[in-house]
């Protein structure tokens, strides 16, 4: 008994202290970019962007799996996305490029689309999309973006106004390549709810092969353990506007896990 007193305390103690270093290295990398914050939000320094990756073949994906990356939708382009679920829905989603750094969006919830039986088709108020990049990334400094994400996913209780698995909310996250060429790590932490929950942390990786191919693999919502969440998948680029993935989300977690397809398409206007 006093052994699992131990542990549980030690675990607490452990989570709180990688809560505050997640806190402490993400803000203090904000504090090192801000001087170009204003440059970034007219202007891409484009000689800094070709430097910061030797992965220029693969396109760089805006979010991996559930976790955003550093990327943006380029100016005057959009990306709209189609995500089918394990409740036999399927999330839309349009984020449009309005400037070089910034992209603005909307997802919308619609359940019971696909399967059998007598549901009704349920619908979920739309979700508000926001990122920008505040700097595009240099020789030692990672790509950075904050913003915001209001979807939520997997089931959704009417009495509370919930998801079962929370949105991102605001949140910051850096992107470079480490260790591999073509392995891109993306880190960051969010916060959902001011008032219940503290910060939460996200880190994921992916890796091309040419044009042909994106392996993703995330490990996300990192507080304390029982909710941290394990993601894996794979994408394919049909053409140079269209892409499919196919990614397992909650791994190893039984009957909580759950597959999931996502259809995109990229286009200018």
């Amino acid at each position: 008994m006093k052994k699992i007193k131990i542990l549980l305390y030690a675990d607490t103690l452990i989570r709180k202290y990688v809560k505050r270093l997640i806190l402490i290295i993400c803000f203090s990398l904000i504090n090192l970019s801000t001087y170009q914050l204003i440059n970034c939000l007219y202007s891409e320094n484009t000689s800094e962007s070709d430097s910061f990756s030797v992965f220029s073949k693969t396109p760089k994906p805006v979010e991996i799996i559930d976790i955003p990356t550093a990327e943006v939708v380029e100016y005057t382009s959009f990306k709209l996305s189609f995500r089918m679920h394990g409740s036999g829905g399927i999330i839309p989603k349009m984020v449009f490029g309005v400037f070089k750094p910034i992209n603005i969006g909307m997802s919308w919830d619609i359940n019971n689309l696909i399967g059998t039986g007598h549901n009704e088709i349920d619908t979920q108020p739309p979700a508000i999309f926001f990122k920008a990049r505040i700097f595009s990334g240099g020789m030692i400094i990672p790509a950075i973006a904050i913003g915001y994400d209001g979807q939520g996913y997997g089931t959704y209780n009417d009495d509370t106004d919930k998801y079962q698995y929370r949105e991102k909310g605001i949140y910051l996250t850096l992107t470079r390549e480490f260790f591999i060429p073509g392995l891109e790590t993306s880190f960051g932490c969010n916060i959902y709810d001011f008032d219940d929950d503290g910060l939460f942390g996200f880190i994921g990786f992916c890796y091309g092969i040419e044009n042909k191919i994106l392996f993703l693999g995330e490990y996300d919502n990192i507080s304390s353990a029982p909710e941290n969440r394990a993601n894996l998948g794979a994408k394919i680029f049909i053409t140079d506007k269209v892409d499919v993935g196919v990614a397992g989300r909650n791994l190893f977690r039984g009957p909580e896990s759950e597959r999931i397809a996502i259809i995109k398409y990229n286009g200018k206007f």
